[in-house]
């Protein structure tokens, strides 16, 4: 079994090894020994417990750490490969930073933590395929070159939070037209999931126009949505996020 040594024990590293619990053999490591050893307790993981030297020779080493605290850890040996779900720390500043013989950056997203993430991988595509194997764990993955990580960021790891801002409103608008807000959520949670299931198979396109009859309730309600430039909100909410990722 391989091993892998993660630094760090936050949502997304638990998220990570919940996917990976009985494909790989986990370590993990980072400031906090209490921390380590609940989250090592919790995945059947070996800890490591000296912050200040961490030995990554011809090791795979994942980063799941903040992007500020990439400077606070010292790291001896040359890893086999470096996993990096660091956001906006591209390749170059990770190849100065540690020693490995390849790079990857990762950027899962929130859905991790039911195993639907879709995450974007660029780097080394001498490793791409233990990139994959790792990250299909926790949902599915797509490669990119680095120059669209960006965009990808924005629409994977951000765009949650404005599907969720979307729930929020129809959710509030219902209650604000007589629904409870449980009878209300109930029906915006199970819109959310058959709509998910039908966007597998069909372009967004087709299921507007399947339920949009002429003159219909719902064409009066994309009208109103269009007159107050919904579709204009999500360009910019989207260029806004590419342009700080």
């Amino acid at each position: 079994m391989k091993t892998l040594l993660i630094v760090g024990y936050g949502k997304m590293a638990k998220a990570i090894c919940e996917g990976l619990k009985g494909k790989f053999e986990i370590q993990v490591c980072g400031r906090d020994s209490k921390k380590i050893e609940d989250f090592c307790s919790q995945f059947q993981a070996t800890p490591q417990y000296n912050p200040k030297e961490i030995k990554i020779d011809n090791k795979e080493v994942l980063l799941c750490i903040k992007p500020y605290a990439l400077n606070s850890f010292q790291f001896t040996g040359e890893a086999k490969c470096l996993y990096s779900i660091l956001n906006a720390i591209p390749l170059e500043t990770l190849r100065k930073a540690i020693q490995s013989k390849y790079y990857i950056r990762a950027m899962p997203n929130v859905c991790a933590s039911v195993g639907k993430s879709m995450t974007s991988l660029c780097g080394d595509e001498s490793y791409k395929n233990e990139a994959v194997e790792i990250f299909n764990s926790i949902g599915d993955c797509i490669w990119l070159e680095e120059t669209l990580f960006p965009i990808a960021t924005a629409l994977s790891g951000c765009a949650p939070a404005f599907l969720a801002l979307v729930a929020e409103s129809i959710i509030d608008s219902a209650v604000t037209n007589g629904l409870t807000r449980e009878q209300a959520t109930r029906i915006v949670k199970t819109l959310f999931a058959g709509f998910g299931t039908l966007l597998q198979t069909q372009h967004p396109t087709f299921l507007k126009e399947n339920v949009m009859s002429p003159g219909g309730s719902t064409a009066q309600g994309i009208a109103s949505l269009e007159k107050n430039a919904l579709r204009n909100a999500f360009f910019e909410a989207i260029l806004a996020s590419k342009n700080s990722a």
